[in-house]
């Protein structure tokens, strides 16, 4: 199935796709900096959130928000689902771009790239379902909430960080091919 990716989709179809959540990537990127500077008024950003960890650590910081605030995280929480798919399938299409144009020798290596975005993407889900589930019930939110949502944060970013390391990587192998061709 990975193989299929050479050549599918189309170089016009990849390229749209990619430009679209490429812009809806950005787009969210700015509107979350009003959500997050709105947040970090309490002295704890969404990402502290996602890193806590601990019941205790959740806790302290759903409390730092308050009623005023936890809307505000949800709202960004939501919000997120949309951003998971535009980096996902944004970081995917580039990804698939510098593949196709690797040296034919590269292509199976960098097929197995393609997917660590859409990893990254599914634990990011996860992740989101146990912050939600903690923003939904302040007070009575079961306590394997904020580890699972920790764990799966740091796995998202692990795979997001050997994504974008790949891309960076690759895209330098691809530019040295084109001065040397």
């Amino acid at each position: 199935m990975l193989e299929k990716l050479r050549t599918s989709p189309s170089k016009k179809k990849l390229t749209l796709i990619t430009l679209v959540t490429l812009v809806i990537f950005i787009t969210l990127t700015i509107i979350f900096r009003f959500y997050e500077a709105a947040l970090k008024e309490s002295g704890f950003g969404i990402v502290e959130f996602e890193f806590a960890f601990t019941q205790s650590t959740a806790t302290a910081i759903l409390s730092a928000w308050g009623v005023s605030l936890i809307p505000v995280a949800l709202q960004s929480v939501y919000l997120d689902f949309i951003y998971i798919a535009a980096y996902s399938i944004g970081l995917f299409g580039i990804t698939i771009f510098i593949i196709r144009a690797l040296q034919e020798r590269w292509h199976n290596f960098g097929i197995i790239f393609a997917i660590t975005p859409l990893i990254a993407g599914a634990f990011d889900i996860i992740e989101n379902i146990n912050l939600i589930t903690m923003l939904n019930d302040v007070k009575d939110y079961p306590s394997f909430a904020p580890p699972i949502a920790s764990i799966c944060a740091f796995i998202k970013f692990g795979f997001l960080l050997v994504s974008i390391g790949f891309v960076l990587i690759a895209g330098i192998i691809v530019l040295i091919q084109k001065r040397r061709s």
